[in-house]
Order: C-alpha cells, then structure tokens, then sequence
C-alpha cells in the first residue's frame, strides 16, 4: 500500500483545508496517511525522523489532535510538505529532507520549494516570466535613490507573506526613506525588495490553482482597504473565469511548474503580470467552493496521478 505522510504545522486541534481535505480523500482511495509536524522533524543517527499520526476515519475540522509517535520519513512512499514551519531553522529542515529526497517523493520538489516561491527567481527570468522591474539591496539609501527617479512602487521584504510589511510608496511619501530603512532592518542587514507597482492589479488579482500542469480553478481578488489583494487584509474575493490568453498563458506555466517539480501552485496573476507563485500550501480550496459550490479536492488528487492505492 502506497505510504503518504503530510508535513504540517503545529497545531492543537485540526483546521479545515489543504491538509485535512487532501488527507480525506486520499484515505478514501486506500491510501495509509499520516500527519506529521513538520517543526519537529529530526535526524536520529542515519534516520530523518518526525512525530506524527496515522488516521484511520476522516478527519474532522476542531478535533484535538491524537496521540503523536515517531516515524521514519523514508517509510513513506510520499511526502506532501504543506508548511515552512518556523523559518529559523528552515534551511536545516530542508536539508534533512535532501539527505533523503533519493528515497521518498517529495510534493513539491526541494527545488521548487527553495526557488519557485523567490521573488529572486522571477525577477531573474525575463525571457519567460512577465514581472514587474524589481530591484533588491539591504541598504536603504541605493534602494531611495531608485525610488527618485519617479513612479509608484511596492516595498516588501523578499519572503513575506499575508499581505505583511507591504507598502505601496513613491518620491513624494515622506515617510519613504523610513519605510526603506526600516525595512532593511537597523544594521542593513535584511533585503528589502522595490518592486514596479503594475496598474493592471487594480482590476483584481486571480489566484489561479494548477495542479498536475493544469489550471483546476480560480477566482478574483480586489484590494478594499488599501492596495493589498490579500483576503486576510480586507480584499473581496469573487468567482472569475479566465480569458483565453489568460488560460494559454496558465497552461504554459503549468507545464514550466511541472518540468522543475511543481505539482500543486497558486499562480497570484494580474494578467499579463505575474505576481507569486504559491508552492507552499497554496491556498484557493476553500475560497473556491465558497464561491462557486465547487470542491476541487478529488480533481487536485486526480490531476496529481493519486487514482487509488491498487491501481
């Protein structure tokens, strides 16, 4: 029987979304599943270990979280990496999973996971990807003499998330050099991006899912209280369909995302722009179904070839 273990974060009682649904279905398969916390993942002499549980019913949403064990991470014939955990030790978690990624599947690949999230990687690839002009420094002052030179601009930090520490700025804020500053940290030791601002953002931004190569669903983010798309910072979200250029386009990225690993994203598309890739636990599931009656689990299961555990 194939063997998946999903890393997830944390957490006292169970939530609703990516993990619980996707753990549901693919149990309803005969597949044997197994949480594990991703923060607790560790190496016991030549073993990637984690602690962990296996169920055996559905999952439901505000359930205390069972009894953990240990498990040895190369049992699994999948491991499906659904969350970050803390960033501090990020790098070592990523490199436990290396040292193993030769003997177990890895949603999505290490490679994505490391790169396809960086705003470094689109900015580097103008040949294929659409991206606003980007420039990165930590130090505050090379950062405001761009921002002299006229036009709008975003100012975020490289690997936020949330809509957080988010601005939307130009030559006549006063406060534009403190916002740099203080993002770049007080010993300029944090980059901080200054991205173009794009017009086309303010029609909406589509979270567009691609699964398998595939765009499966979508829908429309529009900025309310400020300039951020985000829902968890008051942006409206609403059901959308995407235009032919936009759906060749998406079809394009998807086969781009699942030659370098990506088997599940949330494209953030302000056609023709893009915004992010989401490879870390993309969300869109639960929004989608709120917003059409749609539930995309079993389409996103097929589309990643999990058929059933006999076939």
């Amino acid at each position: 029987m194939d063997r998946i273990a999903f890393l997830i974060a944390e957490t006292d009682r169970l939530n609703d979304g990516n993990y619980l649904r996707f753990g549901n279905e693919l149990r309803a398969r005969g597949f044997h599943v197994t949480f594990c916390l991703v923060d607790s993942i560790s190496l016991h002499r030549s073993n990637v270990m984690a602690r962990g549980f296996t169920i055996d019913q559905d999952l439901v949403a505000g359930d205390p979280i069972p009894a953990l064990e240990g498990f040895d991470l190369t049992a699994f014939s999948h491991l499906w990496l659904l969350s970050l955990g803390l960033r501090r030790n990020f790098l070592d978690k990523m490199q436990l999973l290396y040292s193993i990624s030769n003997k177990v599947c890895i949603i999505n690949s290490l490679d994505a996971i490391m790169h396809l999230k960086s705003k470094y990687f689109l900015a580097s690839r103008p040949e294929q990807f659409k991206y606003p002009t980007t420039y990165a420094s930590t130090d505050p002052d090379e950062l405001y003499q761009i921002l002299r030179k006229g036009g709008r601009w975003i100012a975020k930090p490289p690997a936020g998330s949330l809509g957080r520490e988010v601005f939307l700025i130009s030559n006549e804020d006063a406060n534009a050099r403190v916002i740099l500053e203080s993002l770049c940290g007080p010993d300029n030791d944090q980059y901080t991006l200054l991205q173009a601002y794009v017009e086309e953002i303010e029609r909406g931004e589509k979270r567009v899912l691609i699964a398998g190569g595939k765009p499966v669903g979508q829908y429309r983010r529009i900025a309310q209280n400020d300039h951020r798309t985000n829902l968890m910072r008051g942006a409206r979200s609403e059901a959308c369909e995407l235009t032919k250029q936009e759906a060749n386009y998406c079809e394009m990225l998807g086969a781009f995302l699942l030659d370098f690993g990506a088997e599940l994203v949330g494209i953030d598309l302000a056609y023709p722009w893009i915004i992010e890739f989401n490879v870390i636990n993309p969300g869109g599931l639960l929004t989608i179904e709120e917003l059409t009656g749609c539930d995309l689990t079993a389409t996103i299961i097929d589309r990643l070839g999990f058929v059933s555990a006999d076939s």
